[in-house]
């Protein structure tokens, strides 16, 4: 009981401020919104973080993705959607399956700016009929933002020891659009508020009340948030496998490094996107720095910047496939073959050695990095239903494996045998 009472003020904290705000501000109207502008943000924020720590999703087909598109994903996060399993990279953080990263990425790469966009020229531009950094407006929206930190901290939190739901089924509550619709009546109320002819402080009083209650009526009464769900898991064979074939994990960085400056023919949106905001980057730094210091001024700032983004794209790179290559292992069987990420503790995914009609050996800008002797081993599989890339590649491929001849000529022999 106790619990439940504390949890409902901590929910309410952000409408208790707003409602001490129409009781003593003048001209709360402009508070109040204000203090719900950052309650949406933090929100918005708070369930991309969800996202990151879902529960691994419910449903995964060995052949097929788990994705609207027929062939997959093409993003710069692409081999991480087919993953399975968990890591831990703090233990006050629980397990993240990593296949969540993407939408967390993705979502807070495409909110940020637009949010950035709503909050700036709006934040500015504002003509309140107060100061701002005097009393008692200061001393609200102190307590308004500690109450936002509060609240959606707790919330996280609970999230967190909680029966969790997979990210499919967040996502759909996550309000992106809200920090920006909010820009409107704040942009409403303060051109009412210049151009009237006549004092409409009551008016936006009676709003400001209006708009508490029904928050705090809305809190009151709101469903409780989804539970999660059993995740899928490929099962591993009990006896022990005949051989292990690796990645060669220096040959794994390089690739990323490449593949971070250089994508490998998926010039999907997000691919075409990430690059021509970098460039967009370089060149506003440019302006600027011709505008304020001159030529000097613009071909350092141009200079640094583009550091800047290369070096990003290239760590970008590394992680990405660190993390979905990285730690694979290739494990043979009697009757199977199995890829195994050591990291994650779980099998990725398998194939049978009667489904494997070929063996061979790719060495290409992409598939075996320069200065390296790893390559990729490609799989002609009969069972597989999509072949193009990124999960067709995905589970037709060792990519990246030490002595690729040798586990080519390995593979040979069992299949040649059935």
């Amino acid at each position: 009981m106790t619990d439940t009472i504390s949890s409902r003020a901590t929910a309410s904290s952000v409408d208790l401020v707003a409602l001490v705000a129409v009781l003593i501000h003048p001209f709360s109207l402009y508070v109040v919104l204000l203090l719900y502008w950052g309650d949406t943000l933090g929100e918005t924020v708070r369930r991309f973080c969800q996202t990151v720590v879902a529960a691994p999703r419910e449903a995964y087909s060995p052949t097929e993705p788990p994705a609207m598109r027929r062939n997959g994903d093409p993003n710069p996060l692409r081999f991480l959607i087919p993953k399975l399993g968990t890591v831990q990279p703090v233990d006050w953080v629980p397990p993240v399956a990593v296949h969540n990263v993407k939408p967390a990425v993705v979502g807070l790469f495409i909110a940020a700016p637009l949010t950035a966009f709503a909050l700036w020229p709006t934040t500015t531009s504002l003509d309140p009929p107060f100061t701002v950094g005097s009393a008692p407006t200061l001393g609200i929206l102190a307590a308004g933002g500690l109450a936002i930190v509060v609240k959606h901290g707790w919330a996280f939190r609970r999230f967190v020891h909680s029966n969790r739901p997979p990210a499919k089924r967040i996502l759909p509550s996550v309000r992106w659009l809200g920090p920006i619709l909010m820009a409107l009546p704040l942009v409403a109320v303060d051109l009412v508020h210049v151009g009237a002819n006549f004092g409409p402080a009551t008016g936006f009083t009676t709003i400001a009340v209006v708009l508490v209650v029904g928050r705090i009526a809305r809190e009151t009464h709101r469903d409780s948030p989804p539970t999660g769900a059993d995740s899928f898991e490929l099962s591993e064979p009990t006896e022990r496998p005949s051989e292990r074939f690796r990645t060669d994990r220096h040959a794994v960085r390089i690739a990323g490094v490449i593949d971070g400056l250089v994508p490998r023919l998926e010039w999907e949106i997000l691919n075409v996107f990430s690059r021509v905001a970098a460039l967009f980057l370089v060149a506003i730094v440019g302006f600027v720095g011709a505008f304020t210091g001159g030529l000097t001024a613009t071909v350092v700032g141009s200079g640094v910047a583009l550091v800047t983004v290369v070096i990003s794209f290239v760590l970008v790179g590394i992680g990405h496939f660190e993390l979905a290559f990285g730690a694979m292992e290739y494990r043979l069987y009697e009757d199977e073959l199995i890829a195994y990420d050591t990291r994650l503790n779980a099998v990725q995914w398998r194939v049978p050695l009667d489904a494997i009609r070929n063996v061979s050996i790719e060495r290409g800008f992409w598939t075996g990095p320069p200065g390296t002797d790893a390559a990729t081993v490609t799989l002609d599989r009969s069972d597989l239903v999509v072949e193009q890339s990124p999960y067709g590649f995905y589970r037709q491929t060792l990519p990246y494996v030490e002595t690729p001849e040798r586990v080519a000529d390995r593979l040979r022999q069992v299949t040649i045998r059935r």
